[in-house]
């Protein structure tokens, strides 16, 4: 269940560039 919910964010951050920078944070926890 847990690499689903970062699957769900990547097309969220495609749009908002700002975001990427928590999806790395997120994404190497």
């Amino acid at each position: 269940a847990g690499d689903d919910a970062p699957r769900a964010v990547f097309p969220s951050i495609v749009g908002r560039p700002r975001h990427h920078g928590i999806m790395i944070g997120m994404g190497q926890k």
